[in-house]
């Protein structure tokens, strides 16, 4: 990926999402960013640094293909990423369980085996 249109086409990819999808996120028609993509237009500097705080991406990596395309991405940016497009409460519920200190996934356990001793899960 030696353009910035290639590394755009290969992260909206990676995100599942369409250059519409893309385009809303960053302002522009979907045709804009298909045009971007094949390196036939270039993005601002406003689109590029949407991209990098929207999607938690590298801006070395996208301006000049140097480093990790993401930055570095807690558990709760990896629910938002993976769980785009689900239900708010299950999205709530997994941010919630990847906030559990230690300590308590313990009493989670005993609590996920005593449903499961009781015959409701």
């Amino acid at each position: 990926m030696n353009t910035i249109g290639e590394r755009i086409k290969h992260l909206r990819k990676e995100m599942h999402l369409t250059q519409v999808e893309l385009g809303k996120v960053i302002g522009i028609k979907g045709a804009s960013v298909a045009q971007i993509e094949a390196n036939t237009s270039k993005p601002t500097e406003a689109a590029l640094k949407l991209i990098c705080a929207t999607y938690k991406v590298n801006y070395l990596w996208l301006t000049e293909g140097r480093g990790e395309m993401m930055q570095d991405l807690s558990l709760e940016d990896l629910v938002d990423k993976y769980m785009a497009g689900e239900s708010p409460l299950a999205i709530s519920i997994m941010k919630a369980f990847v906030r559990l200190p230690d300590e308590e996934w313990s009493k989670f356990r005993d609590m996920i085996d005593r449903i499961k001793t009781e015959g409701q899960l």
